[in-house]
């Protein structure tokens, strides 16, 4: 019987043997995909989690997968996509053009210029309409002498916004039914109507997913809850309330509709390339501010006179004086950054300050002041070149570098939001140095006391486990040592003092608690070793949640204020570009081909380490479908990804070509290195000397 069994028992033992080897390869290759996942994504946080954020450190995965990661394990487990099927984004387009192309080919840079502005087709389609329509009746309206148009030199975009705007519509104008229409504003509401028409209650966006956990209380969901349009899917949302829905997906080639919750309305939005989902929310009201007292055109105008008066001044601008020439919460928007006067800070101003500049030109802007607090012992050599207001910082040690760069910023800002320099408009908005302005903000922006218009930080979340433990710290100096008096940490927004829209009654009480919980944090170690640089937008956070003023802060595309390239890959509704992010472009092969790093910026011939001479930088090479852009953790860098940085590095182009190479009231190095450690007045000592 062996003799006759023995190829069979062979044969099994080499099925075995095969077996085992089959399932030691699947566990090899498994262990291969997550040392290649782990590794990547290692190198992702290397590159772009470099800002120390303390002990408790927020991958960046959380910008580039616009997701939270501060919930728990089973809650991450439900919020994952239950979507699987994606089709490719559409081939790319030419990048070349040219003035003397056909109206076929303009039409496709049109289309490319929407990829950095964030246009919907759809409102391509009404741009497209309202051209053919203006062209029949002889009016040159894109790129032409349309009143209404605001063209930019250089700029593609400009043949976009020279479409007639339409007037805002009666639900829109009702928000300004305070306002005398024989009264003339800083802005012209309806020249900003373009950005604003596309939005609607459901604030759909295509191409889109959202995180969030399942509707409370739905059982049939997703597949079984198809609809046959996104604004289906919106309305069964509403329809449920806000504390049961408020987030949506829908599938356009299942119908399958998928009603969310989540902690915010205003989730961040997954856009990665292949989602060809519709993505909505239920946003709470955000309303607009209604002016109850407007200054004219000529107040106006005698108000910018002030600012290029005082910019031009021999003397710094600490403004005390009575402003009576302009009236008190004018409807107008005052730009303020703050600056310890450090070099590095101060040649990043510099081009933000003319990108301003640019963009206040655009009619109908809110924009009227810009103020640069500068808090240091002594001026610098900025004073004559940018309206600013020195305040002495509570850190004298920080003029020549400290720690914390930015601890004396928020005692500062309180301390000017107390002076009329802080109310020539009745709101303000808080930027930062590293900041390019593409465009005017629309004044959609402006909100009612008690509100603000900001951006969500999805690294900022003050409920995760490893956050608590400093949490309730600044919740203790913020609320008291009374737990039970405590708001739900959930409540706490994932927001920073910048960019946010305030009104500057807000600001004033405000600023006064954040300064506070700065402080309180500085001297408490636990704040600082768990969130580390970050701690300041903690504690404006807490601020925020402690004086009772409610932060709107809608996800890229439809936020109006900021985006971040390139974990952002499209302009959308914003107006500002945030560089922190540093891109460094290579092809499949590796070979670098272009960066945009802040950090590694030396400058120009002549830089010395007390001035940094700007110089234009390199722009992005044109889109190659088959080049394999990505960037330095890896990530893929779409069509519209690389548009939107190029669109960064010429603003930021253009701003320094309107700087002279040193600061006004300055010839050379020498005489900047002189301002900064003696004063104006040895400078001025020293030239008359020669």
């Amino acid at each position: 019987r062996r003799g006759i069994m023995a190829p069979l028992v062979r044969a099994r033992q080499r099925r075995k043997r095969l077996a085992v080897c089959a399932l030691c390869g699947v566990v090899g290759l498994l262990g291969f995909a997550i040392a290649q996942a782990l590794r990547v994504r290692g190198a992702r946080d290397d590159v772009f989690g470099d800002r120390d954020h303390g002990a408790f450190r927020i991958a960046r995965d959380a910008h580039f997968e616009r997701r939270h990661d501060g919930l728990s394990v089973a809650a991450r487990t439900s919020l994952r996509s239950h979507h699987g099927r994606h089709a490719p984004l559409r081939d790319g387009l030419d990048e070349s053009s040219d003035a003397g192309r056909d109206g076929a080919n303009r039409d496709l840079d049109i289309d490319r210029v929407s990829h950095a502005l964030g246009l919907s087709s759809h409102a391509l389609h009404r741009h497209r309409e309202r051209v053919s329509e203006e062209s029949d009746a002889g009016e040159r309206t894109v790129g032409g002498s349309n009143p209404r148009s605001t063209p930019r030199d250089g700029d593609d975009g400009a043949r976009l916004g020279g479409a007639r705007a339409p007037p805002f519509s009666d639900d829109a104008r009702g928000d300004l039914d305070q306002v005398s229409a024989s009264v003339a504003l800083a802005f012209d509401p309806d020249l900003f109507a373009r950005r604003d028409e596309d939005e609607d209650e459901c604030h759909a966006v295509e191409n889109a997913d959202v995180w969030a956990e399942p509707a409370v209380g739905v059982t049939a969901n997703g597949p079984f809850n198809a609809k046959q349009t996104a604004g289906e899917c919106c309305a069964a949302c509403a329809a449920l309330g806000e504390l049961r829905c408020n987030l949506w997906t829908w599938s356009p080639e299942t119908r399958a509709c998928f009603l969310k919750r989540g902690a915010t309305p205003y989730q961040p939005l997954d856009r990665r390339p292949g989602i060809t989902l519709t993505a909505g929310a239920i946003w709470p009201k955000m309303p607009k501010y209604a002016a109850k007292h407007v200054a004219s055109k000529e107040t106006f105008l005698s108000a910018t006179e002030t600012d290029k008066t005082l910019s031009s001044s021999n003397r710094n601008r600490n403004r005390d004086a009575d402003p009576s020439d302009v009236p008190l919460a004018s409807s107008c928007i005052t730009t303020m950054i703050t600056s310890n006067g450090q070099p590095y800070m101060n040649w990043q101003t510099r081009v933000f300050y003319q990108t301003w500049l640019e963009a206040k030109k655009e009619p109908g802007s809110p924009l009227v002041h810009f103020t640069r607090i500068l808090h240091r012992t002594r001026d610098d050599e900025l004073v004559r070149e940018i309206p600013t207001v020195r305040i002495d910082p509570t850190h004298p040690e920080c003029d020549n570098g400290c720690d914390y760069a930015v601890k004396d910023r928020a005692r500062a800002i309180a301390t000017w939001a107390t002076t009329p320099d802080a109310r020539r408009c009745s709101h303000v908005l808080m930027a930062e140095a590293d900041y390019l302005m593409v465009r005017s903000p629309p004044p959609s922006v402006m909100l009612q006391r008690g509100h603000t218009y900001g951006f969500l930080f999805g690294y900022i979340i003050p409920w995760h486990a490893d956050a608590m433990p400093a949490s309730e710290r600044l919740a203790e100096q913020a609320f008291g040592k009374d737990t039970e008096k405590w708001p739900a940490m959930e409540s706490v927004p994932q927001s920073g003092n910048a960019p946010q829209v305030v009104h500057a009654d807000d600001l004033a009480v405000l600023a006064e608690a954040w300064a506070d919980s700065v402080e309180f944090g500085e001297s408490d170690p636990i704040v600082k070793r768990v969130f580390g640089w970050v701690r300041d937008m903690y504690a404006f956070d807490f601020a925020l949640r402690k004086v009772g003023v409610t932060v709107h802060y809608p996800p890229v595309p439809l936020n109006k204020l900021m985006v971040q390239p390139p974990a952002d890959t499209d302009l959308g509704a914003g107006c500002l570009m945030h560089y922190t992010w540093s891109p460094i472009l290579s092809d499949k092969s590796g070979r670098e081909l272009w960066k945009f790093d802040k950090r590694s910026f030396r400058g120009g011939p002549g830089s010395t380490a007390h001035f940094t001479v700007l110089e234009q930088q390199t722009l992005p090479p044109p889109w190659d479908e088959e080049a394999g852009f990505k960037l330095q953790a890896g990530e893929a860098v779409t069509e519209p990804g690389l548009a939107l940085m190029r669109l960064m590095a010429e603003t930021f182009n253009k701003g320094v070509a309107n700087l002279t190479r040193f600061p006004e009231g300055t010839r050379d190095a020498e005489d900047v290195r002189r301002v900064r450690q003696e004063g104006w007045l040895a400078r001025a000592d020293a030239v008359n000397a020669v």
